[in-house]
């Protein structure tokens, strides 16, 4: 049995999202039922709290629950500030990943205070580089920098305590890219720095071991908590939730999934899934 302080668990409310990037992996071809199941959903993860928790390769102890909304992109969900709040209530530590420009200053203020973490997926500083990727909407907009560093600021106004997280994946459009000026200004608490998984057809757009490390060697003076993760230690270390609240994994292009919480409850569920609890544990 291991004890794990935090738990994230990481649900992907929606498969739609404004962007395109071709490295995406949230793809799951099925709508949400996110507004009618939430509820349940946010009850029985909120018992996972404390419990013995018999996963298919261990028995692990969580000491708390951080749900991290995802996606798609999150902020397409109109009911996420709600969600935020009966998570919250029920002692659930809320966070999100987002490509952060649909996020509001009234949302902020409204709800900062309950989140622990917010997390921006950032891939480049340069719009062309952006535009490449796919990290802009039909219109072509993206998040700016300005606007980022606005958005950072009003959190620290509003809730000092919510951590600030900027996620950046390594792949082929900004692997020569230095980035550490405008972080360095923006100055996030961590910056995962995640090496792009070839999938979706995008097997020929893989990044080398040598254009990895020289990426991270790069960025070696940027001040945050700075967490490196290759694909080996993505694998079997993230609990994911799809739009229907399934527990999956990624096996090559298609998923594993288990029954729905809401069907069979969260700890039955988890009886199915492979958990990695040492390599989890390395990223916090």
């Amino acid at each position: 049995m291991m004890l794990i302080p935090e738990l994230t668990i990481n649900w992907h409310v929606r498969e739609e999202c404004n962007f395109d990037c071709y490295f995406c992996y949230a793809k799951y071809g099925q709508n949400s039922s996110f507004v009618k199941s939430y509820p349940k959903i946010l009850e029985e993860l909120a018992a996972l709290k404390g419990a013995n928790l018999e996963l298919a390769s261990q028995h692990i102890v969580p000491e708390s629950i951080r749900l991290n909304f995802a996606g798609g992109e999150p902020f397409l969900e109109k009911q996420l500030g709600p969600a935020i709040s009966l998570a919250h209530t029920l002692g659930l530590r809320p966070s999100f990943i987002s490509n952060g420009i649909l996020l509001k200053d009234d949302f902020i203020r409204a709800f900062g205070k309950k989140i622990s973490v917010a997390g921006f997926s950032i891939d480049s500083f340069d719009l062309s580089t952006n535009a490449r990727i796919g990290r802009q909407d039909s219109k072509g907009r993206q998040l700016s920098y300005d606007r980022l560093y606005h958005v950072l600021a009003l959190f620290r106004e509003v809730s000092p305590e919510t951590t600030l997280k900027i996620n950046t994946v390594v792949c082929q459009e900004n692997e020569a890219e230095d980035m550490t000026e405008h972080l360095q200004a923006l100055s996030p608490d961590r910056w995962k720095i995640l090496r792009v998984i070839p999938i979706h057809g995008a097997e020929n757009l893989a990044v080398s071991d040598d254009q990895y490390i020289a990426f991270l060697e790069r960025h070696s003076g940027v001040q945050a908590r700075v967490i490196p993760e290759d694909n080996n230690d993505m694998h079997r270390s993230y609990l994911m939730l799809d739009p229907e609240g399934r527990f999956y994994q990624r096996e090559g292009s298609s998923y594993q999934k288990t029954p729905p919480i809401t069907k069979v409850g969260a700890i039955s569920a988890l009886k199915g899934v492979e958990f990695d609890a040492a390599t989890y544990l390395s990223r916090y």
